[in-house]
């Protein structure tokens, strides 16, 4: 690939002449040479080069660093970096960029050429394997499955691909537990689909199991789940089982409705008529005289309508004819026609009966009529493409009605607009109301929301409390938005449903077509990251889709998966910041913090992890996991004689919702025989509030001799009065305060008053971000119990807190 074009960014014009004559000597093509980022970033648009040589140290506001930052990925261009800096951190911000190679100056032509050529064919191949998991991606969605993987000597599930989307269900059920997903199976289906699995694992067959599992909305579906076992891996001798689920409802709802046909078939005999060598009739059964409405004395000695010229074509006779010489039998259908007039459909079939001598001598006609199976193909059509509860177009009819919008918009040059709708804490209404008010509030939305469009438009229902509408032939931006402000306006209206009265305020995505996307999937994709953007700015209102949403998209993905990938593979550490009493100055406890020991960005804080776990629920999974390993350490400090220190745990308020937390801490002291005084668990004021069941696992742990603090104290807005009746025994003065006591006579107030009004409680206090002597003493003038803050110690790790109370007590 000599003849590619590179682009050069140099800012040395000396420099930058010679580099393009040494390349062109090697045979590449350099359209331009650039010496600062915006240039670069510009010409990267316009000429669209395989390649990028990237001198970091160049003009402008950016460095080259950061231009191949902003160059965009969908364009795959290799960046190399030629550079005469070698350092540390230009190297691991260089690392960041995922260059395709880092050159220090001066270089060979040799080296030159070298790298630039492995960088192509790397682009190569980077490309096919974009390409081939981008087929599969789309393969599995075509196919409406999800992949999943066990692991089985931990029985938990390491890897899931949309197979949540299968389940119907927000939650991130596949990065639990086998035993947490056997949890959303049916309870009449929970044994076999566990059965299936041991059998498969025993003999190596292939796991298959058809389920049945109920939605967020508490309706039922029914899935199929498929595997294999795989022999363990060479790098962690750990055996998988590997497959794919699908939501199979459809399929089981057609055979079902299959079924009561049959059923009608067989509770309601069929026409039956017994027919000599013409084709006369000899005798027939009520329902036969039903089918063609004349009493059996009247058709007794008369041809069959089936062997009529004047009613069945002549092909056909002859094609009955051949069928019953070969094999003594025919069917197929036919049309009749009845005594007052017009015609119906039959499905017949003739069977010739021999003697014994094998002559035929009769033939018995069987006769079924189709109306109710033409009207139940035709009910069974509806049902696959409309939602059963309110009437609606359902996804798979929805993507059919857009595929055929798009392709009229493509001839005539027309927008087409999409309108992803999800209702704002709707899971409120199920979970506080019941699921039948839930179901009467969605009938009456999509009533309302098919008002405020055209006829030639599609309101569709996509699951759950997600709705979509199609605008077709789109003439102006601002018709769209007067239908999303309808929309919301419509919605924002109370509903009556009866016992109670309702309002409801959507969140809306749009994207249009062609200005957005081209392709069907990017333009649902859009819309839906659109929505996510307007319940980001806070929910009731409408977004339109930008570029930037995608990136923002990506990047929230890829820092859910991290963290989730984290926790399986045990990247999270613990550190200890000891606490000191204010008036002896001895060491009393410490607070675990939790640490991520990222591979390749080093110790990261709480803060790199904790806003990530509360949005996808893994802060309880962790919480878990602190827990443990605290009262573990705790346990192994004890029996190495270090003094009894009381040791806190931070919970989140989303694991005190959970009514599993509390047994959770009473297992975990039991496992590692851990007194109860010497665990304290840290709530923040705002988790006081969220609800009675805070209020009673509280109790519960206090029963349980476990002690209780409110962190941050004085930055919620917790009611001063409620403090009487909490089960607590400590107050934290949040940092802020600390920081600005010898600035601000206000913070310094504050922290007097909540000093104060805990003593008088018979709470404990203590003060947290002490950093200074100063801070201290006032702190200790104020009769404030226990203080801990960089003044004393940072966060340790276990090994080096072991270290430093060794060496405090030398000291003393």
């Amino acid at each position: 690939m000599l003849s590619c074009k590179v682009l050069v960014v140099e800012d040395e014009r000396i420099v930058a002449l010679n580099l393009q004559q040494r390349l062109k000597k090697l045979g590449y093509q350099v359209p331009a040479i650039v010496a600062s980022g915006e240039q670069a970033l510009e010409k990267v648009r316009d000429l669209q080069p395989d390649l990028v040589l990237m001198d970091i140290n160049i003009e402008g506001s950016m460095d080259g660093i950061e231009t191949a930052k902003n160059i965009p990925a969908e364009l795959d261009i290799p960046v190399i970096y030629l550079t005469a800096y070698s350092e540390d951190a230009t190297l691991e911000r260089a690392r960041d960029t995922r260059p395709y190679g880092y050159l220090v100056k001066p270089f060979s032509e040799r080296a030159l050429h070298a790298t630039i050529q492995m960088a192509l064919e790397r682009r190569h191949t980077d490309i096919a394997l974009k390409e081939n998991e981008e087929r599969l991606r789309l393969a599995m969605e075509a196919a409406e499955m999800g992949s999943w993987e066990l692991d089985l000597s931990s029985r938990r599930l390491l890897r899931i691909g949309p197979a949540d989307s299968v389940l119907g269900s927000t939650q991130q059920v596949f990065t639990a537990t086998w035993d947490d997903f056997l949890s959303r199976v049916h309870s009449d289906d929970r044994a076999m689909v566990s059965q299936a699995l041991d059998r498969s694992v025993g003999d190596g067959t292939l796991f298959q199991a058809e389920f049945r599992s109920r939605k967020v909305n508490g309706d039922l579906r029914w899935l199929k789940v498929q595997g294999k076992v795989f022999p363990p891996r060479r790098d962690t001798g750990v055996s998988r089982v590997i497959g794919v689920i699908q939501d199979i409802s459809e399929r089981k709802l057609a055979d079902q409705h299959l079924r009561q046909a049959a059923t009608v078939f067989e509770v309601s005999p069929d026409g039956i008529a017994v027919l000599d060598q013409e084709f006369r009739i000899v005798t027939a059964n009520p329902r036969y005289c039903e089918l063609v409405d004349l009493p059996l004395d009247q058709i007794a000695g008369n041809k069959t309508d089936l062997m009529r010229e004047e009613v069945v074509q002549p092909t056909k006779l002859r094609e009955i004819d051949r069928s019953l010489r070969k094999s003594g039998q025919w069917s197929g259908e036919v049309v009749a026609g009845r005594k007052g007039g017009g015609e119906y459909q039959l499905l017949a079939k003739l069977v010739e009966v021999r003697d014994e001598s094998g002559g035929a001598t009769h033939y018995v006609g069987v006769f079924s009529d189709l109306s109710p199976v033409r009207s139940a193909e035709q009910k069974l059509f509806y049902l696959a493409h409309h939602d059963a509860l309110t009437g609606l177009p359902n996804r798979l009819l929805a993507r059919e009605r857009l595929e055929r919008s798009l392709e009229r918009a493509k001839r005539v040059h027309s927008q087409v607009a999409v309108l992803f709708i999800d209702l704002d804490y709707f899971k409120r209404v199920n979970d506080t109301l019941g699921h039948s008010v839930g179901d009467e509030l969605l009938r009456t939305i999509a009533l309302r929301m098919q008002g405020c469009v055209r006829s030639e438009d599609t309101v569709a229902r996509l699951g759950g409390d997600e709705f979509m509408v199609i605008l077709d032939h789109v003439d102006d931006v601002d018709d769209v938005v007067i239908v999303a402000r309808k929309i919301i306006s419509t919605l924002n209206q109370q509903i009556d449903l009866g016992s109670c009265s309702l309002s409801v305020s959507p969140s809306i995505g749009i994207s249009l077509f062609p200005e957005n996307c081209g392709d069907l999937d990017d333009l649902i994709r859009a819309a839906d990251a659109a929505m996510y953007a307007a319940k980001e700015h806070g929910c009731n209102r409408y977004a339109f889709y930008t570029a930037e949403m995608t990136v923002e998209t990506a990047r929230s993905l890829a820092l859910d998966q991290e963290v989730r990938r984290a926790l399986q593979r045990e990247e999270f550490v613990l550190h200890y910041q000891p606490q000191f009493s204010m008036r002896t100055g001895e060491m009393v406890g410490v607070e675990a913090l939790v640490r991520w020991q990222h591979p390749t960005k080093g110790l990261l804080g709480a803060t790199e992890i904790i806003s990530i776990a509360e949005d996808n629920g893994l802060i309880v999974d962790i919480g878990e996991w602190v827990l443990r390993a605290v009262c573990d350490q705790t346990r192994q400090w004890n029996e190495a004689g270090l003094p009894f220190l009381r040791v806190a745990v931070n919970v989140s308020p989303r694991q005190m919702r959970d009514h599993r937390f509390v047994d959770a801490v009473q297992r975990a002291m039991h496992q590692y025989s851990l007194p109860a005084g010497q665990l304290e668990i840290e709530v923040t004021e705002s988790t006081l509030q969220s609800g009675s069941n805070c209020l009673s696992a509280l109790q519960r742990l206090k029963k349980m001799g476990v002690s209780l603090a409110v962190d941050d104290f004085g930055t919620g807005y917790s009611c001063l009065s409620s403090l009487k009746f909490l089960p607590i025994n400590r107050l934290k003065i949040d940092r802020a305060f600390v920081r600005e006591m010898q600035a601000d006579t206000n913070d310094a107030a504050i922290t007097d008053a909540i000093i104060g009004l805990a003593h008088r409680l018979n709470l404990k206090v203590i003060a947290e971000g002490v950093e200074t002597v100063e801070q201290e003493e006032l702190l200790r003038a104020r009769a404030c119990d226990e203080a801990q803050g960089f003044l004393y110690a940072k966060p340790l790790a276990a090994e080096a807190l072991v270290e430093f109370i060794r060496q405090r007590n030398r000291k003393h």
